[in-house]
């Protein structure tokens, strides 16, 4: 398999752990649990499904922008491991989520900046045009997400807003670069692979 169909199926796999995500957050804050312990499960899926997608990106993003585009794609590869195992003992019931809500949502504003910077980074790229846009999108939503949670839980409108823009931007760049990956219609270049 190429690291353009693993990167495909990864971020389509990633846009579905979104929309679960987005679909179990509600039903804990409506209904509670289980909902909550599949929201951090879905997190996880997320998180891990979102590194084969950052290593592509940076390889196709290489092209232009080679010494920039390493840290930021390092930094944020070691954002998703973190948040992931974060939700990973959550879901384990071996931390709490007071314990773990300052990180998670610190490790998502990190995420959040990889999204942002890849997006920025994009130009004259493969990426250029509505995936960059829907990169920094996403990037925004992950940051004022986790910033309203942090400041007034899911209550604060920008909890609320950071969402809305999150589930709608990446769930569109997720799946717009996963179908071009897995239909072969984007692809890195041989000698950055």
């Amino acid at each position: 398999m190429t690291p353009e169909i693993v990167a495909g199926w990864s971020a389509l796999l990633a846009a579905a752990a979104t929309i679960i995500g987005a679909i179990t957050l509600v039903l804990f804050f409506t209904r509670g649990e289980p909902g909550g312990r599949l929201n951090d499960a879905s997190s996880v899926v997320l998180m891990l499904a979102l590194i084969p997608v950052a290593l592509l990106v940076a390889t196709l993003e290489s092209e232009i922008v080679t010494t920039t585009v390493l840290p930021v794609a390092a930094v944020g590869i070691a954002a998703m491991i973190f948040v992931a195992a974060i939700q990973a003992l959550l879901v384990a019931r071996r931390v709490t989520y007071e314990q773990t809500k300052r990180l998670v949502l610190g490790g998502g504003a990190v995420v959040g900046l990889r999204y942002i910077l890849s997006g920025l980074l994009a130009g004259h790229t493969a990426l250029e045009g509505p995936l960059a846009w829907l990169a920094i999108a996403s990037g925004v939503g992950f940051i004022v997400i986790g910033y309203g949670f942090a400041v007034g839980n899911e209550r604060h409108p920008l909890s609320a807003l950071g969402g809305v823009l999150l589930l709608g931007s990446s769930t569109s760049f997720l799946v717009l670069l996963g179908a071009r990956l897995v239909t072969g219609d984007l692809v890195a270049p041989d000698w950055n692979a």
